[in-house]
């Protein structure tokens, strides 16, 4: 044999090797979707579910580097989009209405300070107002303080391409965080810097329409060095070590079109590294290396700089040596996957992947953007159900997945692609202006119900005699412990379970609850003409009752876990499961099996061997089938009339009732000490 021939063996055999053990690295995951149950899903009821969207995409009439852009280009013209700026009560309805409890925004710099030297506080203002609507709506708000749009006036000084520049947009974020985050505890520094360098610096589709690695190479090392700074200065500021502020991804899952050709699986890694790799490498060392550099450089502040990552997952590429430098061209797919409006395939295994390059990191992972464009809604609905089944399967595989906002609440332009492509839950007329909710919209308005706590009804009327002066002229929810009415530190504890609806039951005292709000509870009053007791109460409010509901007593205070109560009650099939404590120094019921076999308040026997303690799960159809209008007790009636068909959960975590001056003393005692709030 001669000497060539050796040499082709060793290097077939190496390369055969090296793809061989390239393979088992960096598998590319294909599920069976037609063996798995795409409605097993399973996510923990403090799951934040959201909505998202960006400022220029649905405000209409900015002006900024992005429309400047448009103008310039003959692209189309984003105008007046979906008129969002003058619409946003009616939309912040629309997110209610799919029973979202977040909603990630961007703030439009180029509104706030058109110019370099003005600054318009009644555009904060709205900005402010919108915040508040919106919590009170039981609506958590998300801000992202760059997605894509800034000034005009910044471009034209050559926006992140010079470093200097930086501190215009720290600026901006210092006085939008000191004027929101009293009320706003969730903060994007900067979405996708990955896409804002190479679309508007390598590619040219976006602003400003370069095509300069050495500027790409500049923008790239400023916008990490701008999150940085952004995340250090907002932490030493009023309000800041209580807000979670994170940075936001878009993860593309490149893998070689052809997993022989060891030229493929080079470009693979080579893009890897440079769209997704470096990025995320910087913020867990500090040390950033630009796409395109040889060598990567300490940023200051920027190790660690992350309280949560967000990760915007869409697709994978598959990629050649000859990839396409135009979005026009059509990306390469598998034979069976689905090639959505927007040319690229659907891969919803690629966002197991994501989480698996994040998870280093070392802090929560929320997925801030996940949809497809899907004109006509075909297939968004699949989308739906596989990426959440991925999510769901990764949670309970270990991952710290916290949320998912779901790209897009409506409609919207779509940047370079203008209006073509359709992303949204709700679809948009734009000549009209109606918004019309989509199949995949209530699909994912129904998965979130089924995967959130239920509304929390509060009996919050009642007087008390025994406290005397204290609720002479106010109910019982209403006595201050530690400074709060008892009954904010009911909703503060029900907040951190994952509720975010309440209805309060006022009696007929609704009068003195005229000033009463929370910050971040969806709060709905009912008020009686005439007291009617627990059960009329509930009777009376019959619609404003969820098909099932966390049932709370005003003058109690009794910090469980409410997810075991709540799996509990529909693993069981139950209409009614009670908290029982068996640690109380008296006892008011018996149970047996994990059933109530008797109660009795006012004349317990001997053999009783537990307590109510006060917070129930109850269907609706319990009210409907044994209530009546008029006066009741709801204890009275129902627990007599069904006690064997309700279901016990045991629970010994101590509670208090502020009925006797003893009892209110011991809670103040327990609040000032630092007990649960």
């Amino acid at each position: 044999m001669q000497w060539w021939q050796i040499t082709l063996i060793w290097f077939l055999c190496f390369y055969s090797i090296s793809i061989f053990i390239l393979s088992l690295r960096f598998p590319e995951k294909h599920l069976d979707w037609n063996k798995l149950d795409l409605d097993d899903l399973r996510f923990p009821k403090d799951f934040c579910w959201g909505v998202a969207t960006a400022s220029h995409q649905i405000e209409g009439n900015n002006h900024n580097n992005w429309s400047e852009f448009e103008k310039n280009n003959g692209l189309e013209e984003s105008g007046i989009a979906c008129d969002h700026w003058n619409r946003w009560n009616q939309d912040f309805e629309l997110i209610k209405e799919l029973g979202v409890g977040h909603y990630r925004f961007s703030i439009e710099w180029s509104r706030i300070q058109p110019t370099k030297d003005v600054w318009d506080d009644l555009i904060v203002k709205q900005y402010s107002e919108m915040v508040d609507d919106l919590i009170s709506k039981g609506i958590e708000p998300m801000i992202t303080l760059h997605h894509f749009s800034h000034p005009v006036w910044f471009q034209d000084e050559g926006g992140f391409e010079i470093e200097d520049n930086v501190s215009y947009w720290i600026n901006f974020c210092e006085i939008i965080f000191n004027e929101l985050s009293d009320r706003v505890k969730w903060w994007c520094t900067i979405n996708e810097p990955a896409v804002f360098t190479t679309m508007g610096y390598v590619l040219g589709e976006f602003p400003p329409g370069a095509r300069s690695f050495k500027k790409a190479r500049s923008v790239s090392k400023n916008m990490m060095s701008a999150h940085a700074q952004c995340y250090r200065n907002l932490k030493k500021l009023p309000n800041g070590e209580d807000s979670n502020i994170g940075f936001v991804k878009n993860i593309n899952i490149f893998d070689p079109y052809k997993r022989w050709n060891i030229f493929h699986w080079i470009q693979a890694k080579i893009l890897d590294e440079m769209f997704n790799k470096c990025w995320l490498r910087g913020l867990k060392t500090g040390r950033f290396r630009a796409p395109s550099s040889i060598f990567s450089q300490k940023i200051d502040g920027l190790r660690g700089s992350a309280d949560f990552i967000g990760v915007n997952y869409y697709t994978h590429l598959l990629t050649t040596p000859f990839m396409p430098t135009s979005v026009e061209l059509e990306p390469l797919k598998r034979p069976w996957e689905i090639r959505t409006d927007f040319r690229y395939p659907m891969y919803a295994e690629g966002l197991r992947r994501s989480f698996e390059m994040v998870e280093n990191l070392g802090v929560p992972i929320y997925v801030t953007e996940n949809g497809v464009a899907d004109k006509n809604d075909d297939f968004r609905p699949e989308h739906i159900r596989k990426h959440l089944w991925i999510t769901s399967r990764a949670i309970l595989d270990g991952f710290n997945v916290k949320g998912f906002f779901h790209w897009s609440l409506m409609d919207n332009f779509e940047w370079a692609e203008g209006y073509a492509q359709r992303f949204g839950l709700y679809h948009v007329n734009y000549e009209t202006q109606k918004r019309t909710l989509k199949e995949s919209g209530k699909l994912y308005s129904g998965i979130i119900k089924k995967n959130s706590m239920p509304q929390i009804v509060i009996l919050a009327g009642g007087l008390g005699t025994r406290l005397g002066d204290l609720t002479e002229k106010i109910p019982k929810s209403l006595v201050k412990v530690n400074g709060k009415p008892i009954i904010t530190h009911i909703l503060n504890w029900a907040h951190g379970q994952g509720c975010r609806n309440a209805l309060i039951l006022t009696g007929h005292n609704g009068h003195k609850f005229k000033n009463f709000n929370h910050d971040k509870m969806s709060l709905t009053f009912n008020q009686e003409i005439e007291p009617l007791g627990t059960g009329g109460a509930l009777f009376n409010s019959l619609d404003l009752l969820e098909d099932n509901f966390i049932l709370l007593w005003g003058d109690d205070y009794h910090p469980i876990q409410y997810e075991k109560l709540v799996n509990q009650h529909f693993n069981s099939n139950s209409k009614l499961t009670m908290t029982v404590t068996e640690s109380h120094k008296s006892m008011n019921l018996k149970h047996f099996e994990g059933r109530l076999i008797n109660y009795d308040k006012t004349n317990p026997l001997e053999d009783f061997n537990g307590y109510e303690a006060g917070t129930s799960l109850v269907s609706k159809s319990i009210v409907e089938k044994y209530g009546k209008p008029g006066k009741w007790g709801w204890e009275q009636t129902i627990y007599s009339k069904i006690s064997e068909d309700i279901f016990i959960h045991l629970d010994n975590t101590k509670f208090w009732d502020i009925g006797t001056p003893d009892r209110l003393s011991k809670l103040e005692d327990f609040f000032k000490e630092g007990g649960a709030r």
